[in-house]
């Protein structure tokens, strides 16, 4: 009897290992809508997305960075810009109006949008923060991208997050308002970073951004942040392999 129930096992395990290969080889990409949850969470976006996984990856734990004398304060001209909030079923982006630059290591990048996760993407030193924003500018003459990420923690009430109001987009609404914002007003005092090479943390992740994580957080009350989680819930790739890559720390 032992035998025959071992033997029902086994044959059990590969008819199952079978059908798992059966799905993975009539994944149908036309159709594959990437998430963070069930079918289309993270594990499965290289079936449809090669460059999600390779070898240069983002998000990633910002840990043993190194001190580099060769960086500089990162030089930004951000304009105000009239309010128009999107919720594009995976994030609640802001899309910014042309004219707002940075400067990163001499080269000029164009401010696109900037949008949230919840909670933070990168960790720093094993720490995940509740929330994260992602500040997105493009190079124009060759497409790479600059993306400063800023830490959020629990604290007091975020005035830059107030004037984005109580209600936020639900999935595929817009929201535009009369008033004006100016996103440098949710960066740190502190200009110290941490930057290393890697990719857009969703697909395509494609491997051509410049990352400059801001090494002080700013504060936002716990209303604040639920009320971001509330819509977006969590919406945050997992760390991503480092893979010999250093990251290189600027101290002001």
């Amino acid at each position: 009897m032992q035998k025959i129930n071992l033997s029902i096992l086994i044959s059990s395990a590969l008819f199952f290992s079978a059908c798992q290969k059966d799905e993975e080889m009539v994944l149908d990409c036309n159709a594959f809508e990437w998430e963070y949850e069930g079918s289309g969470a993270p594990v499965n976006w290289t079936g449809c997305f090669l460059d999600c996984g390779g070898q240069v990856q983002s998000p990633v734990n910002i840990a043993n960075s190194v001190e580099n004398g060769q960086l500089s304060s990162l030089i930004h001209s951000y304009e105000n810009a009239a309010f128009e909030f999107f919720n594009n079923g995976h994030t609640v982006e802001f899309e910014y109006e042309a004219g707002s630059n940075l400067i990163f290591e001499g080269i000029p990048y164009e401010l696109l949008q900037f949008h949230f996760h919840t909670g933070s993407e990168h960790q720093l030193n094993g720490r995940q923060y509740p929330m994260e924003i992602h500040l997105v500018h493009k190079n124009v003459a060759t497409g790479n991208l600059a993306v400063i990420g800023v830490f959020f923690e629990e604290g007091n009430e975020n005035s830059f997050l107030e004037k984005l109001g109580t209600t936020l987009p639900i999935e595929n609404e817009r929201i535009s308002k009369s008033e004006v914002l100016n996103v440098k007003e949710v960066l740190p005092t502190d200009g110290s970073y941490y930057t290393y090479g890697g990719s857009l943390t969703t697909p395509p992740c494609s491997e051509i951004v410049n990352w400059v994580v801001m090494e002080n957080s700013v504060e936002a009350s716990p209303q604040q942040i639920e009320r971001f989680h509330e819509v977006l819930r969590d919406n945050y790739r997992p760390l991503q392999a480092i893979n010999g890559r250093s990251i290189s720390h600027y101290i002001q």
